[in-house]
């Protein structure tokens, strides 16, 4: 885009790429498109946009009686609308705006969002002038090797950072920032052995029986409970209304998944549902009184430990290649989270079907219930070996 003034001439890069034979009198011709999609539409619009800018600033310039200045108007101009077309467009700055977006849309749950302010700084530490120039589609997997040789992440969260970040990359091509194919998601190797982190039958007698030293362990314990007779997961548990609760039921939609499931109730949820009807509990819409989620774990820890789940667990992980092994009390693996896996080992331990258990907790398919029927399969097995004692 070339401005006269004065004599001069000042060249700007506009970010807009697009064939000589669609472009004429300064405009795209209708129903053409350029290399990145880009409609003939879209194209005048930002056009119009920078002629505007340009309008505005020398307007200014007779208002604040001054001269217009070349370097002054090129820096301006390319601060306002620097874009992919060279380049240089600093990646963080986009992430940035991507948190803001998904924050506004409330796409993601919170502990997502911090998720994402996390991945920006290994972003960073990356390559601190990552610029657009430096997206090809070999990056997920250049990303991921940075990660692997830090030695500092687990492939469990590698796998994360990985994943989120493929959200981000779809999110630089649909905006049209990139227009690039990407290689396949990198395989991660991980084990998933968080569903160990529930509570038996038995441990779930004990917990329900646990005393309380505060109100706010009183709240977490109810809350945990809750969880555990309805599979809520704590992001639905706080945002849940007493409007969302019917008479036979409760109907929300989930926001993780943005999906509408409807939870029967059973004596146990009905129970604490009438106990945070009341005023006293919950003078406002939502159900439970507000907590946040580190508190709420840090309580539920000190119930756990109270409760004497020390029964030793093996936690496996990998780093790169390597496997590691280490042995904790399982007080300390359990968390918020496990009351929904307890939810879920208990509908299968009562026989209940899994197509039933995946209406009510919002999963996507039955394959995401296969370690949970595992874990039955074996509790099945270990009851099956009392008939071998003598008669």
């Amino acid at each position: 885009l070339r401005v006269s003034f004065n004599s001069l001439r000042v060249d700007l890069v506009t970010g807009i790429s697009y064939e000589a034979k669609n472009f004429k009198d300064g405009k795209a011709r209708n129903n053409t498109r350029n290399a990145n999609r880009q409609t003939s539409v879209e194209v005048n619009l930002i056009l119009a946009k920078q002629v505007e800018f340009i309008d505005k600033y020398f307007l200014q310039c007779e208002l604040d009686r001054r001269h217009p200045q070349p370097d002054e108007l090129k820096h301006l101009f390319a601060a306002k609308f620097k874009s992919a077309a060279d380049g240089s467009t600093d990646i963080l700055v986009i992430f940035d705006k991507y948190i803001k977006e998904k924050e506004q849309e409330k796409q993601l749950a919170y502990k997502s969002i911090i998720t994402l302010q996390f991945i920006k700084k290994t972003l960073s530490e990356f390559d601190k002038n990552l610029t657009l120039k430096r997206i090809t589609p070999t990056f997920l997997n250049e990303y991921k090797t940075y990660l692997e040789d830090t030695q500092r992440y687990k492939n469990t969260s590698i796998h994360v950072f990985v994943f989120m970040m493929k959200g981000f990359l779809n999110y630089l091509v649909k905006n049209k920032y990139i227009n690039l194919e990407f290689a396949q998601r990198p395989t991660i190797k991980t084990i998933i052995n968080e569903t160990q982190s529930y509570l038996t039958h038995e441990e779930l007698k004990r917990f329900f029986d646990c005393e309380t030293r505060s109100e706010a362990e009183a709240l977490s314990k109810d809350m945990f409970l809750f969880a555990c007779f309805t599979g809520l997961r704590f992001s639905d548990l706080t945002a849940l209304r007493k409007t969302d609760i019917q008479p036979t039921g409760i109907e929300i939609i989930t926001k993780k998944t943005n999906k509408k499931i409807f939870i029967d109730l059973n004596r146990y949820s009905k129970q604490l549902i009438d106990k945070y009807t009341q005023e006293k509990y919950t003078p406002l819409k939502r159900l439970f009184p507000p907590i946040s989620l580190a508190h709420y774990n840090n309580m539920l820890h000190a119930l756990f430990e109270r409760c004497g789940f020390d029964s030793t667990v093996t936690v496996t992980y990998f780093k790169g290649s390597e496997r590691y092994e280490v042995q904790k009390k399982k007080y300390e693996i359990l968390s918020s989270h496990s009351a929904r896996r307890t939810f879920v080992v208990e509908c299968l331990t009562k026989g209940i079907a899994p197509l039933v258990i995946i209406r009510w907790t919002g999963h996507s398919n039955l394959e995401t219930l296969r370690p949970y029927i595992a874990i039955v399969d074996n509790l099945k097995r270990q009851e099956m070996s009392k008939l071998d004692a003598p008669l």
